[in-house]
Order: C-alpha cells, then structure tokens, then sequence
C-alpha cells in the first residue's frame, strides 16, 4: 500500500466535484450514472449500483445492489466477463461483517472500499487493509484511495 493516499471523489451530482480531481469514481448505472470523461485528467474505476459486471466496484448499501443473491451475481459475473479482474465492494462499517460472511462463503477474494460517513480516514478496518475509504463531504464525497496502481489510468 502507498503511504500517501490518492485524493479522488463521486458524487450523484458529478459538476459539483472538483475540475482538477486527481481520481473519480463515476456511476456506471442507475439514475446518477455519468462517465469518468468528464475529468479527461483523472484516474478513475466505475462504480455500479444495479449490478453491471463491467463496473469495478459494487455499491453495496440500501437503493443499490443489496443482499447476498445480488452481491454474488455481480461477483460471480463479473470474473465470469473478466477473469483476470478483481472484486471491490464498497460497503459501510455495519453492513461489513455481512459482506465479508458472504464473499468468504462464496471462496471470493476481495477488496474493501469503505464507507466512514464523517469519521476518520481508515487504512485497515477489522483486520482487512482498505483499498480506499470515503468520507462524506458537501455536494460530493471524497475518496482517498491506499492503493494508487489500482486506478485506472486517463
């Protein structure tokens, strides 16, 4: 892991993130969905709450991809479509220990993009590092990413 986190941002309302971001994590579906193009200068990974395989990250939360069937789909199918890829889950605090029992039931592999609402950053939660951590911030939410070679390049 870097020592010095990468500073990127989402938002439902992606003109209010700033113009010079470093990183963005758009939505790849849903109502809010928009596209990394917007920052031609930014590293970006895609985040999907309906379930599309093709995005990196799965938002797993009330109103977006939610319970163990939904979870395991968009798992099972996104190594299905991209074998050599990875699986990234962004989940809240409370809503961890289940994702965890599911992927670990399932024999999956993945990484933890965490959700802290307004606490401190955190670079490890319950003995698992974190890929990156999101803290809730005004108009947008700001992500300071632990592992800078996972973003995709612009």
């Amino acid at each position: 892991m870097s020592s010095q986190p990468i500073i990127g941002y989402d938002s439902a309302r992606p003109e209010t993130i700033p113009a010079d971001a470093a990183a963005v994590f758009p939505y790849a579906d849903g109502q809010f969905a928009w596209s990394h193009k917007r920052f031609p200068r930014a590293r970006y990974r895609y985040i999907t709450v309906a379930g599309n395989p093709h995005a990196d990250i799965a938002d797993y939360e009330p109103g977006a991809i939610w319970g163990s069937e939904a979870l395991l789909a968009w798992a099972h199918t996104r190594l299905e479509t991209y074998p050599a890829s990875d699986l990234t889950v962004y989940v809240d605090r409370v809503n961890f220990p289940f994702v965890r029992a599911v992927m670990h039931e399932a024999g999956l592999t993945w990484h933890l993009f965490l959700s802290v609402g307004p606490d401190p950053i955190l670079n490890t939660f319950d003995g698992m590092p974190v890929r990156a951590c999101q803290r809730f911030g005004h108009g947008f939410d700001t992500d300071y990413v632990f592992e800078p070679e996972w973003l995709n390049l612009p």
